[in-house]
């Protein structure tokens, strides 16, 4: 069967059932979840009673099979711009709005990481530390060590560290661990700075109560990982 802008798919459901479905159990700034998305018509839907009534709802898709590229991405991108031989006036002059379409990478596990199965470059383990332990989605690419420490972001408050490398042999010496010189430099940088520090390595060889005079919280690799995977 064809869905209602050409796209071969087997079960299309019609989108004026979609809309009416939004339109009675959310308002007009609502955020719509359709976590199995199939050809795409909850965006449709939601792009079309945006284009009704002026609202600002927006649409999260979650499509895990070979067509979401194909089918569910590509009938956003024609409902957007415009499907020129579509019998509704709207949907042929397109229904505009924008969306990003964006495709999982490998999991980071601890597992894959303790025995080397599956090591993440560098910035994936990065912005994945950075996300968990304080929430902010930071792009892969802009998360590299800015200096010899290991330093990936900083803020008002604190300055993270990452001593990493997707090398097993490097992350079973000493250069993977936070050394007591090693975490003195990052305080005296710290305390110039007013700052607080979070240091991800795989080890330390300085005691706890050392670290809290220098302002320094550890967490240590991959155990953050282990601990996301149990919450």
């Amino acid at each position: 069967m064809l869905n209602d802008i050409g796209l071969a798919f087997e079960n299309p459901k019609p989108t004026t059932l979609l809309e009416r479905m939004i339109y009675i159990a959310s308002d007009p700034h609502a955020i719509v979840l359709d976590s199995f998305a199939g050809s795409g018509t909850t965006a449709q839907a939601v792009l079309a009673l945006n284009k009704q009534d002026g609202g600002n709802r927006k649409f999260i898709l979650v499509e895990c099979e070979d067509y979401a590229d194909s089918i569910t991405a590509e009938r956003v991108r024609r409902v957007i711009s415009g499907v020129p031989d579509a019998k509704d006036a709207d949907l042929s002059e397109g229904l505009g709005g924008s969306f990003t379409y964006c495709t999982l990478g490998d999991p980071i596990t601890a597992s894959g990481m303790l025995y080397g199965d599956t090591l993440p470059d560098f910035s994936t383990l990065a912005a994945w530390l950075m996300h968990t332990s304080t929430g902010r989605s930071v792009g892969p690419s802009e998360l590299q060590p800015l200096d010899g420490n290991g330093l990936i972001y900083s803020d008002s408050r604190r300055n993270y560290y990452l001593r990493y490398k997707p090398d097993l042999e490097w992350l079973r010496s000493n250069e993977a661990v936070l050394t007591e010189s090693r975490a003195e430099k990052i305080g005296q940088i710290c305390r110039k700075q007013n700052k607080e520090a979070v240091v991800f390595a795989a080890g330390k060889y300085i005691e706890l109560d050392d670290l809290s005079e220098l302002k320094i919280m550890f967490g240590q690799l991959p155990f953050e990982i282990s601990r996301s995977e149990q919450v």
